[in-house]
């Protein structure tokens, strides 16, 4: 790959920080156009003319973000053609923006906050503890922890992790070693790491896979070994594939579906029941799908699942036992019933012959 660019990859964080500034500044409020045109994290991008999909797509996630932050957008509709949302302005009042002024929190409360924040910083390796922390300090929460005789730490179990995460900031070359679930041996892969990205409880590495010219996304559980590093560096502007990257995982998830059988009460259910999608069948199902959806005995319920793996969803359903039953995709289940049988054979116990032997 070419050395270093001009092009830099903004941090999330910094585009949405710069998104909020601009729309507070703004009373009247911007259209899509001036705000992709103008904003930092954007306007490197926007081609007068153009239409750029990937960047309309990241300016709405960011729209979702910022109030998922608690920060109201208003839209504003232009008079003259109501509802056509090119030409609507977005702004944010100052007068909704202010902290609530019968909102307090004690000292504790917010050293409390802001320790969580700082675990979690390590943990995520993402903007989310970044901007809390903003938030907390903004309210006189700016305290030494070192003071307080304790340092939070959560940190990524995975040993490349820590590899990964430097390789991502330095742009370098990496290869590491994948065992893929139907393979006897792993494979060695060289990649342009872009970002670590946590879903449905596990790590995995968007990247570029350079021989193979072509996005892919590795589940970090599944390298072997640490990975290595070059001095050889990839052109930053392979960071601007990853939102569709990370579209294109959503759409996996959204179309690969897993149904279980699980007990009321338990803790399955109550970590499943959180990813749960509403998922009804057709009325021209097969008689036996018609069935997993039919009665069940008191005391356990139907949940759908979304998946982006089936194979590490099969390892996570074992690990509950006989709280949680996988029953479609027929894959599912042949996977969850062989680790259970896998780690029952594991636990047999030899038995003894008469004459000292084992059997």
């Amino acid at each position: 790959m070419a050395g270093p660019s001009t092009h830099r990859s903004i941090p999330a964080e910094e585009r949405v920080f710069s998104l909020v500034l601009a729309l507070v500044a703004s009373p009247q409020g911007l259209t899509k156009r001036e705000l992709l045109s103008s904003v930092h994290g954007y306007s490197d991008r926007y081609r007068v003319g153009e239409t750029d999909r990937a960047l309309e797509r990241q300016f709405e996630r960011d729209k979702d973000q910022v109030r998922a932050l608690g920060i109201p957008i208003e839209t504003v509709d232009s008079p003259e053609e109501s509802g056509n949302l090119q030409h609507s302005r977005y702004r944010i009042s100052k007068d909704l923006l202010q902290f609530p002024s019968d909102a307090r929190f004690t000292a504790a409360e917010l050293s409390v906050l802001r320790l969580a924040s700082l675990a979690w910083a390590e943990g995520s390796l993402s903007a989310e503890s970044r901007r809390a922390a903003m938030k907390l300090e903004s309210l006189g929460a700016g305290l030494d922890v070192a003071s307080l005789g304790i340092a939070p730490h959560l940190g990524i179990p995975d040993p490349a992790a820590p590899a990964l995460q430097r390789a991502i900031d330095e742009r370098s070359v990496t290869t590491f070693w994948y065992q893929l679930p139907d393979r006897d041996a792993p494979a060695e892969r060289r990649v342009a790491p872009l970002r670590l990205h946590r879903a449905e409880g596990r790590w995995h590495l968007i990247a570029w896979d350079l021989e193979r010219d072509a996005g892919r996304v590795f589940l970090l559980s599944r390298i072997v070994g640490e990975a290595k590093l070059y001095s050889e560096t990839f052109d930053a502007a392979l960071s601007d594939r990853v939102e569709g990257m990370l579209d294109d995982l959503l759409a996996l998830r959204e179309r690969q579906l897993a149904r279980l059988v699980v007990r009321r009460g338990s803790i399955a259910e109550s970590r499943l029941a959180a990813r749960a999608v509403t998922h009804p069948i057709s009325a021209d199902a097969a008689p036996e799908e018609a069935a997993q959806v039919g009665e069940l005995p008191v005391g356990y319920r139907h949940l759908t699942v979304t998946t982006l793996d089936l194979t590490a969803l099969a390892s996570e359903l074992a690990g509950y036992g006989d709280e949680v039953v996988g029953v479609d995709p027929p894959a599912l289940r042949e996977a969850v019933i062989g680790l259970l049988a896998e780690v029952r054979r594991q636990h047999e116990v030899p038995v003894s012959d008469d004459d000292g032997g084992t059997r």
